[in-house]
């Protein structure tokens, strides 16, 4: 009968649709993990576009279409006075951290290290003209702490409880290489995906340590970023995007 064949047609292209958006991710029930100073480094950095909704940015176009976001975790620590360039920096980011956890206290969890300084001296490359016999200089060296193994552990800790089928992470950093190959090795059936915050007209590239065990990979474009702004005023509390951001 013709409309029992239309009906039958029906049904397996809903089938097909719901099965290839399920491939795609759409369905699927994922979590993000944001390497927070890996992104400022490789595509914020000297833009305007640090006041980032995190959860607008991967739900609207990096994981659409129809995304089952379940949470987005960012990973940063505190910046330290003496490594900015402005000592209003660190005063911005805690107006941005306080933005995300108003905005998002269901959706978003920031979880932070630290940063530590230390004062060594290191070999000069060529020697200074004007002072030939000094080979050695002392500089300030801040290392950031206890992002990538809380990252790591994060990422492992909801594959083995079971709490999403897809994972996300936002990084170029081959450290996280290790969590990688464990989760594809251990946890088959999770979808694991990568996006490499990094500017296109560069010469740099996706991390094969990482790629090689993703699923999928891109680019994070900076137009998405652009499109993906906190509102300038933050509603239910008097929290502004810092005019240096504007």
């Amino acid at each position: 009968h013709p409309s029992t064949a239309l009906q039958v047609k029906v049904l397996l292209g809903l089938r097909a649709a719901f099965w290839r958006l399920r491939f795609l991710g759409g369905l699927m029930r994922t979590k993000v993990f944001v390497d927070g100073y890996n992104l400022y480094y490789g595509l914020l950095r000297g833009t305007r576009l640090k006041w980032l909704d995190l959860v607008a940015l991967f739900e609207r176009y990096v994981l659409h279409p129809s995304p089952n976001l379940l949470e987005v975790r960012y990973y940063t620590a505190p910046v330290l006075a003496k490594m900015c360039d402005s000592a209003e920096s660190a005063r911005r980011q805690r107006i941005y951290l306080q933005a995300l956890r108003t905005l998002y206290p269901m959706r978003l969890q920031i979880v932070e290290g630290r940063m530590a300084a230390t004062k060594p001296f290191l070999r000069l490359v060529s020697p200074i003209n004007e002072t030939p016999e000094i080979d050695r200089v002392q500089v300030y060296d801040f290392t950031e702490k206890k992002t990538d193994v809380n990252l790591a552990c994060g990422m492992l800790n909801g594959a083995w409880k079971g709490e999403f089928e897809q994972v996300v992470v936002c990084s170029n950093d081959s450290d996280l290489e290790a969590a990688f190959a464990s989760i594809r090795k251990y946890h088959p059936q999770i979808r694991l995906g990568l996006v490499a915050p990094i500017a296109r007209a560069e010469a740099r590239y996706i991390a094969s340590d990482l790629k090689q065990y993703a699923h999928w990979s891109k680019i994070l474009s900076k137009s998405h970023i652009a499109q993906s702004q906190l509102p300038e005023r933050i509603p239910g509390l008097g929290i502004r995007r810092p005019d240096a951001w504007a």
